[in-house]
């Protein structure tokens, strides 16, 4: 299905010649690379009987896991049911000089978008609360995802260290400082993580790997390196994902979302204690 991609390392960083104040020497540091990447839809259109093709979203990342990156971001977008929906991912243009920031989602025959869902899914991507309990009430609509409801499978131990499981594994963040971390857990580990520097990018190339490869587990955790907002906790529960556990806070409506859905939400995650905002009957 897959004809491009390349995995984050040297192509997501850069050297910078900087002054250290510390002792007035010129040297070298490590940056992180922000790039835009523009992504297309290509469909069949049945009415027309002609292949179509149109511009659905601009986004700003680190380049590395950009199949990962669409594939996260088409199913938590609603754009497709599931990944047997796409056909081909691939440069629009593969002997251009950007060829690599512009990327085309090509749906299988019979499957075509729905622009003006599209629309109001990403209406409901901002900081509005309007929008965001509107999104809310639709998902609960269209989608009963049933999340796994099994009360004591996560141990507090397990969640205090989780942090510092994805911490360590984060071979970006440890040369740059510069951007956010998304691991996938389940049976006390992490098989997969992903980092960029917008912190939705990062759990949707997670998303992107986690069924790429079959790792879906009824009973995992989404483990994030930041603060928790509203969109996070919803791409978790369009991934099935029961459970957040986080570094720093979650909004208000993060906890809403959470509780309309049953999840568990944990936050201010340290070495020694953490916050459950809705869900404690998953822990034991």
């Amino acid at each position: 299905m897959l004809t491009h991609d390349h995995a984050p390392g040297l192509s997501s960083i850069y050297r910078q010649r900087i002054n250290r104040h510390q002792d007035a020497q010129l040297e070298q540091d490590y940056v992180a690379i922000e790039e835009p990447l523009q992504i297309s839809l290509q469909w069949y259109d049945l009415a027309s009987s002609e292949p179509m093709r149109r511009e659905w979203s601009m986004t700003m990342r680190t380049p590395g896991d950009d199949v990962a990156l669409i594939q996260g971001l088409i199913l938590t977008q609603q754009v497709v049911n599931s990944l047997d929906d796409v056909m081909l991912i691939e440069p629009f243009d593969p002997e251009g000089r950007h060829a690599a920031n512009h990327l085309v989602v090509t749906l299988k025959e019979g499957v075509s978008p729905d622009w003006q869902q599209l629309q109001r899914s990403y209406m409901s991507q901002s900081s509005c609360g309007i929008c965001g309990m509107t999104s809310m009430r639709s998902l609960c609509l269209k989608h009963p995802i049933k999340l796994d409801e099994q009360a004591g499978w996560l141990g507090g131990d397990d969640v205090l260290a989780m942090p510092e499981q994805l911490r360590q594994m984060q071979p970006l963040f440890a040369k740059t400082g510069a951007v956010h971390g998304a691991g996938y857990w389940h049976d006390r580990q992490l098989p997969v993580l992903a980092e960029d520097v917008g912190r939705h990018n990062a759990v949707d190339k997670l998303i992107g790997h986690i069924y790429q490869q079959t790792l879906w587990q009824a009973q995992c955790v989404l483990v994030l390196s930041g603060r928790v907002s509203f969109e996070l906790v919803q791409k978790a529960m369009l991934a099935a994902i029961p459970v957040i556990v986080a570094v720093g806070a979650p909004s208000s409506l993060a906890i809403d979302m959470a509780k309309q859905f049953n999840m568990t939400l944990i936050g201010f995650t340290k070495r020694n204690q953490f916050n459950v905002y809705h869900g404690h009957w998953r822990l034991r």
